[in-house]
This record gives C-alpha cells, sequence and structure tokens, in this order.
C-alpha cells in the first residue's frame, strides 16, 4: 500500500471515542490509521504491546498525531509514559508531528507553572503530564492546538494536512528541477533535506552531514577495534628473521593511509568547495565524504589484520605495537566530522548575527602514534641484533 500510514498516540481508555472519530477521518481521507486497539495494527507477536507501538512509530509510521488528554498514562522503564515515548520516537525520525491537547489541561498548565507543589488531582492523574507539555512546547518547539472535541482535531488536520501536502509539491518541483540526480546516490534524509532547503551555508552543512552518514556506516568496525574482535589471519611470518622486515612493510602501509585522509581533506575537498561566492560541487563533496569513510575502514582493517597475524609468541610485543599504532589518527579521523559540524553551526548562527569577520577551518592533520613507532623502531632493533 503507498497510503500515508498516519500513527495516533494518546491514552486509550479515556480518548476512546476520539480516537475513533479521528480514525474514521484518517481512513476517509485515503490514508491509513494506525491505533493500537485496532485489528488492523500490525504486530511482531515476540515483543510485548509497549515495544509493538514503538516499533511501528519507528518502521511504519509517515505522520505522528499526538493527542493529550488529562491522563498522562503508564510509565515504563525509562521513566516516561507511552505516549511520551511514541514522541520522542517519532521526534528523532524527524516525521511531521501535529500535536493536540485538551484545553483543560493547558489551562491548569499555567497554574502547575507557578505552583508545582499544588494538588492537580482532580484535573490529572500525573502531573508528569506537565513536564511532558512543557517539553512538547519549550524544548521541542512542537506546535501544539488546543481541543475540547474530535471535531476540533480533525477540522485542524483538514487544514495542516494541507499546507504538508503543499510543501511536499514544492520540495517535489525544487527535487525534479535541481537534486533527481541525488536520489541514485545513498543520501540520508538530513543531507537530501538540507539540499532542498538551501538554507544559509547549506553548502558546508551538507558536507558535514555526509561526513558523519559515511563515517558512521563504519560504526560497527569501530567497535570491532574496541573489543578486539580478530579474524583468520591474513599474514602468517614464522621465521624470527621476518619479523622487522614485516613491521616495516605495516608501517609503510598504514602511512600511505593516513596520507590519503591529508590529500583528501586538504586538496581534494577544497577543490569541490570551490572559492568563496562560487557554488560548491555537492556531488564532489559526496565523493570525498565517501571516500574518507573507506579510508577510515582501510586503516581499522589494517590494526585488526595486524592484530590477527600469526607470529612468534616471543615476539607478540611487536605485533600488539603495531595494531595500536593508527588508534590516535583513527580516533582524531573520526572525531573530525563532529567537530566540524560544530564549527559550522557556531559559524551558522554568526553569520546569521551579521557579523562579516569570520573564519573557518577545515583542515585535518595525522600522523602514526610517535611513541609507538619508536617502540615498535627499538623492538624490532633489538631483535635484528640478537639475531645477528
Amino acid at each position: 500500500m503507498n497510503n500515508i500510514n498516519i500513527f495516533v498516540s494518546s491514552t486509550c481508555y479515556d480518548l476512546s471515542q476520539i480516537r475513533v472519530d479521528i480514525s474514521e477521518f484518517i481512513e476517509n481521507s485515503g490514508h491509513n490509521p494506525i491505533l493500537s486497539e485496532f485489528e488492523n495494527f500490525p504486530i511482531t507477536p515476540e515483543l510485548n504491546t509497549i515495544e509493538n507501538c514503538i516499533k511501528i512509530v519507528k518502521e511504519n509510521a509517515d505522520i505522528l498525531v499526538l493527542i493529550v488528554g488529562n491522563r498522562y498514562g503508564n510509565v515504563i522503564e525509562n521513566g516516561k509514559s507511552i505516549t511520551n515515548n511514541e514522541f520522542l520516537v517519532a521526534k528523532q525520525k524527524g516525521i511531521p508531528i501535529f500535536c493536540f491537547i485538551d484545553k483543560s489541561t493547558l489551562n491548569a498548565l499555567n497554574f502547575w507553572k507557578k505552583n508545582k507543589d499544588a494538588d492537580f488531582s482532580h484535573i490529572v492523574d500525573n502531573t508528569e503530564i506537565f513536564e511532558f507539555i512543557s517539553n512538547i512546547r519549550e524544548s521541542s518547539k512542537i506546535w501544539t492546538f488546543p481541543f475540547e472535541k474530535a471535531q476540533d482535531i480533525i477540522r485542524t488536520l483538514k487544514v495542516q494536512l494541507s499546507y504538508l501536502f503543499k510543501d511536499s509539491l514544492k520540495a517535489k518541483s525544487i527535487i525534479d528541477e535541481k537534486i533527481s540526480d541525488f536520489f541514485k546516490l545513498n543520501l540520508s534524509n538530513k543531507a537530501l533535506q538540507i539540499i532542498v532547503e538551501e538554507d544559509t551555508m547549506f553548502e558546508y552543512m551538507f558536507l558535514a552531514q555526509v561526513f558523519i552518514d559515511e563515517i558512521q556506516k563504519k560504526e560497527f568496525l569501530k567497535n570491532d577495534i574496541e573489543y578486539s574482535i580478530l579474524i583468520e589471519p591474513k599474514h602468517i611470518v614464522n621465521d624470527l628473521y621476518d619479523i622487522p622486515n614485516w613491521a616495516q612493510e605495516r608501517i609503510a602501509t598504514a602511512q600511505n593511509i593516513v596520507g590519503g585522509f591529508s590529500s583528501l581533506v586538504n586538496n581534494a575537498l577544497l577543490k569541490f568547495l570551490n572559492e568563496p561566492g562560487k557554488p560548491a560541487d555537492l556531488k564532489g563533496l559526496y565523493y570525498t565524504a565517501m571516500k574518507y569513510a573507506q579510508l577510515y575502514e582501510s586503516l581499522l582493517n589494517w590494526s585488526i589484520e595486524t592484530r590477527s597475524t600469526y607470529i612468534e609468541e616471543s615476539c607478540n610485543h611487536v605485533k600488539m605495537d603495531l595494531s595500536e599504532l593508527v588508534l590516535k589518527p583513527s580516533e582524531q579521523i573520526w572525531n573530525f566530522p563532529f567537530k566540524i559540524k560544530k564549527q559550522l553551526e557556531k559559524v551558522k548562527e554568526k553569520v546569521l548575527n551579521g557579523e562579516k569577520d569570520i573564519n573557518l577551518e577545515i583542515e585535518l592533520t595525522l600522523e602514526l602514534d610517535k611513541n609507538v613507532l619508536e617502540r615498535i623502531h627499538r623492538n624490532t632493533s633489538e631483535l635484528s641484533n640478537s639475531l645477528n
């Protein structure tokens, strides 16, 4: 089915009739209503009710309709209600959220803010509902609509879904005109959104996003290093005489990979960003991010292969030192995209505030761990001397 999946999130028993009315409106509008108490609610048998709800929001929901009445609902292990968790998952997913709050609960919110120790049990079942609403409106910056009956929600949804449809048509025209080729690439929704919106410094923000997207694809391999997951040996060094040469070859390979990062970031990246005032090559920036992640993968594989090498046990320390040679630059490589994004966010804020003298540095300087390198050279020299 290509219908839009609209997940209705609320406590069930106190808002049961409202949920039925909203479901009928969604279905009559040609969309697919998802409500946990209805028979069309997709479930995974081995999961409990809470886990199923979270899974459906994460995997199926295109839009979340959040309805907050005067009941906070059951609190689960993380200290939040089921509805609160569904909201957080939808927010993290980045889907449209339309939030409706009961008028009487909204009115009580103002009194609660002035006196949080007062008794509100005649209005709400749990004052955590006020914390929840405050988080929605203030921290999450989600627009909220007051309601008294289902028709208030339906009337607002008709208008808001129409606006959403118009925005989608506008985005589609931009996509068709400017970035249709990018859908052939494996870009994240966040990266595509940056291109579509063309906000201030969008080319730089696109750069930071694709770098983060690509490097995060290698997180499992990063964990392999952290938890010392080994593979079948690709190298076997049986003869003690061969160990110094093997170590030098491994060092040379690592230096080549590390050198590739400097060339990529300090040469290719600057070329694709272009001179100030000229449009950047977005495909070139994506290529740079992809190659950056590939080089990172090569460096991590180098460490895993080195540590997995079969070697004479008495020289195991040489092997372990070698495998640790790239840990320091690997950490720098992982952190670099996130540091760039933070720097860009600060620069963007300055630009929006009208500041002109802004310095932006996108530079990466890497080198193998000198202390480890010295230790390897010392140990291999001692080994060579002892064999002669």
